[in-house]
């Protein structure tokens, strides 16, 4: 099966820059994208912490790039030969997850000790949906750098290691254990 998000017969996703080569479109996109990164986090994006308002996040910050920004994917994917939430699926995962992120009222008023197991756990299930085709973790980080913000919380992404962060994730994601994944974001996570 074909991916729509590629450019017909290669492998650069569809862009609005009309750049073809996937490494071009890496560095430009990677540009871009910190730069509405940086716009979001200087101000609030409104919403209720819900799947709109992830894709919100996704939009404010691919929307240069894609015409699909803010959309969900229509196709599977995968890291490795471990798949991400089928398609089929991933509006209703993603709501499910958002959903007990309001039961647990957002991260308001937890322990630090507390924050960080609920964080990761957020984390690590938000990944697992995987909702977008293209920058899923930028999108991850924004959204709760905000939620967190509003919780008391500020997130300091520049510390986050990302070979840790990267079998963290993998390993939520393959045997849904979050330990790796709070040992990794404790630094992250700075009293405001």
């Amino acid at each position: 099966m074909s991916d729509p998000y590629l450019i017909p017969g290669g492998t650069c996703l569809a862009n609005k820059l009309g750049i073809t080569d996937p490494d071009d479109l890496r560095e430009v996109e990677a540009r871009i994208v910190s730069i509405r990164d940086v716009e979001i986090a200087r101000d609030t994006l409104p919403g209720e912490y819900n799947l709109a308002h992830l894709q919100a996040f996704h939009h404010a910050l691919f929307r240069d790039v894609y015409k699909w920004a803010g959309e969900t994917r229509t196709v599977n994917i995968a890291k490795g030969k471990s798949m991400f939430c089928a398609w089929q699926y991933v509006q209703d995962q993603t709501s499910a997850v958002l959903g007990r992120l309001e039961q647990d009222t957002w991260l308001m008023g937890v322990p630090r000790d507390r924050f960080v197991e609920l964080l990761a756990h957020y984390y690590g299930e938000l990944n697992a949906c995987h909702p977008f085709r293209e920058g899923n973790g930028r999108t991850q980080r924004a959204f709760l750098r905000q939620l967190s913000a509003a919780a008391g919380w500020r997130l300091d992404w520049s510390a986050l290691q990302q070979e840790g962060n990267i079998e963290a994730s993998r390993r939520t994601l393959v045997l849904a254990d979050f330990v790796l994944m709070r040992e990794v974001l404790d630094p992250v996570v700075v009293r405001m």
